[in-house]
């Protein structure tokens, strides 16, 4: 249940965050009684003034009309961000909605797991107050030296067997503790960083539950090929929380 679970309350939480950021920015394809009055809460659109210099064509706190509606969209303008909120205006309304009803299944497939603990595992368990990066560094760490200690295995079935422990130990311990620290992580960077840093995380966990699938499978080069991706993947989720400036 875990490498059902865990994808899916990642997709659900990026989802419902691209679907949320949309929630103050209607579409300019909508029609001018839906838009006129509305304040905007940012500049918008680009034009170059009388001395060639590039400026915003409405600047913040204007009202939209039905004159500067027809600037903006000859500016190429798709989105603009305003102040007030209507569901009837969110584009990205089912984006979020879909995003709710994926973290509520996630949850009950989290919770009705049914993997007993292994006996004898050497996995990574979660620490009491790590930072969201220590955590995430841990996760990288635990892949890339299971991917260096596997070759020191004499036969196939202990190299699979380790991979089931570390990356079953990633898998019930570390992934959840990181997923845990959402909140941490976007009030530190917004929603949008937040976002980005997941799609990278996301895509190297695939790599990891696809790397433990290939072991419990017995597919030896599987497991290799998967952790080389996870551990590039998961370097670049780590780089991503680097760069990513705090929010506000």
């Amino acid at each position: 249940m875990r490498a059902a679970a865990n994808p899916l309350l990642i997709f659900s939480l990026v989802a419902g965050l691209f679907g949320a950021v949309t929630a103050y920015l209607p579409p300019l394809t909508l029609a001018d009684g839906e838009l006129v009055g509305l304040t905007l809460n940012a500049p918008a659109g680009t034009r170059l003034d009388a001395a060639g210099k590039p400026g915003p064509v409405a600047l913040k706190d204007a009202r939209l009309t039905p004159a500067l509606l027809a600037e903006l969209r000859a500016a190429g303008v798709r989105r603009v961000r305003v102040k007030e909120f209507a569901f009837a205006r969110w584009s990205g309304s089912w984006l979020f909605l879909a995003g709710c009803a994926g973290l509520a299944v996630g949850a009950r497939l989290a919770k009705a797991r049914t993997r007993p603990p292994r006996a004898g595992a050497q996995a990574p368990a979660p620490e009491a107050g790590r930072s969201p990066a220590a955590t995430l560094a841990a996760i990288r760490r635990a892949v890339d030296d299971l991917h260096a200690e596997l070759p020191t295995f004499r036969d196939r079935a202990a190299r699979c067997h380790r991979a089931l422990d570390v990356l079953g130990g990633v898998q019930d311990n570390l992934v959840p503790d990181f997923i845990a620290q959402r909140p941490a992580l976007v009030d530190q960077f917004g929603l949008g960083g937040y976002a980005r840093l997941m799609d990278r995380f996301a895509a190297g966990e695939r790599q990891v539950n696809r790397a433990w699938s290939a072991a419990a499978d017995g597919i030896e080069d599987e497991i290799t090929v998967c952790l080389e991706r996870a551990g590039r993947l998961l370097g670049e989720a780590v780089d991503c929380l680097k760069s990513e400036r705090p929010a506000g």
